[in-house]
């Protein structure tokens, strides 16, 4: 190991070792010259002499270089010294091969760092592959994501076995009073259920909690970090404090971590601020009919162990249990059923197939960046044609050879 870090030290002060070969060998030759003169040789005629008697210098310090170096270390170390040098004697060339790769690889990092943040990279909740979205459709008259009604979440909720929470989700814009100033921000209505299905918890104060159910909204109101930061000015002290969501009043009780989203598009930005209701007390329709589908739709935990799949074709048995049931509410021509989507799904739906698109297209620019590399290596080798054979008379492998015209 020692003589392993010797080596590689030599290979790194290659110019003060250089120098210590060169004493060595010119003291040898002047040994040498000095027997030689003792003999009654001139000093010309010694000179020669101690230089045949010694043979190839450059030879020897070859040798010497493989034993006191690591030889594929240094001569990488020499090609890319030549390669710099290259590239210095040709500027237009250079411009445009950095160019050119430029344009290739920055276009690929880009577009993957964006693929690899909105598609590879998991989503930040717990098992959130048993995370879904629930849709109402009616496939009879080709209408999707119709809403869901009160007494069809209950169903989902209570009767269906498949989920382990389901908590609706209502998005509405309001005007926020009660900050620095009046800004319009995205709000979500929820169950009360919604933060402990997702198993995230506030980083300053809590959460709604199902302690929390009353039959309509809550008092209770949790924020945004960048809410909090733009409105409050990272007020440590805000939890309790009061403030009108389009005149409602409301009383914070959390703020949320800052890498914290809801995992759905809301209506026109992040959702901001967080409410919940039951849904079964004014100003919410009275008493609750499967015919009001005012709820834009939910978001579920399914049970451990269970599939999307598997839970769609256990859901599906359950909806058509339901249509015989209430066989009114959901006439056979309407062929009403609920649809399940991951929530990875629901969240990149409608930018997957760009980004899927995005990528192929910069990856061809890679290509076709690799395909003018090659091409402009190839015409300035033919122009070295010349050089390279002499390197080659010389002694030169054709690894080597081939190192140093793709450096």
């Amino acid at each position: 190991m020692r003589r392993f870090f010797a080596k590689l030290k030599n290979v790194f002060g290659h110019g003060s070792a250089e120098r210590a070969l060169t004493r060595e060998v010119d003291a040898h030759l002047a040994l040498l010259q000095d027997e030689f003169e003792r003999r009654g040789m001139k000093p010309a005629d010694a000179r020669i002499e101690a230089r045949r008697a010694f043979g190839g210098i450059a030879q020897a310090k070859e040798l010497h270089r493989d034993e006191r170096s690591i030889p594929w270390v240094e001569q990488t170390l020499q090609d890319v010294r030549y390669t710099v040098r290259t590239l210095l004697k040709s500027p237009g060339f250079t411009a445009v091969a950095l160019m050119t790769l430029a344009l290739g690889i920055g276009a690929n990092i880009a577009i993957f760092t964006i693929v690899n943040a909105v598609l590879l990279r998991p989503l930040p909740f717990p098992e959130s592959e048993r995370l879904v979205r629930v849709f109402d459709d009616l496939n009879g008259t080709g209408v999707k994501d119709v809403g869901l009604s009160v007494p069809e979440l209950d169903d989902l909720r209570n009767r269906s076995g498949l989920f382990e929470s389901i908590s609706a989700i209502f998005p509405a814009s309001a005007a926020l009073l009660g900050g620095d100033r009046t800004e319009r921000v995205e709000g979500l209505t929820t169950s009360f259920e919604y933060f402990r299905l997702l198993g995230v918890s506030a980083a300053l104060g809590r959460v709604i909690e199902p302690s929390d159910a009353v039959p309509g909204f809550t008092e209770a109101v949790v924020i945004s970090d960048g809410l909090w930061r733009r409105q409050f000015g990272a007020d440590p002290h805000v939890l309790g404090r009061r403030i009108l969501a389009d005149e409602d009043a409301y009383t914070i009780v959390g703020v949320m971590p800052p890498d914290f989203r809801h995992p759905a598009q809301g209506l026109a930005a992040d959702v901001e601020l967080w409410t919940a209701a039951g849904f079964k007390a004014n100003p919410f329709p009275l008493p609750p009919s499967r015919a009001y589908r005012y709820l834009p739709g939910a978001l579920g935990r399914l049970k451990p162990g269970l599939t999307v799949q598997q839970a769609q074709q256990r859901l599906d048995a359950f909806v058509a249990e339901l249509s015989r049931s209430y066989s009114m509410e959901y006439p056979a021509a309407s062929r009403w059923s609920v649809r399940l989507e991951s929530i990875e799904e629901s969240w990149t739906g409608n930018v997957r197939p760009m980004l899927v698109v995005l990528l192929a297209a910069v990856g061809f620019v890679l290509l076709i960046v690799a395909v003018n590399m090659a091409s402009l290596l190839v015409a300035r080798s033919s122009a070295r044609t010349r050089e390279i054979a002499i390197r080659q008379a010389l002694g030169a492998s054709r690894l080597r050879l081939v190192r140093q015209v793709v450096d």
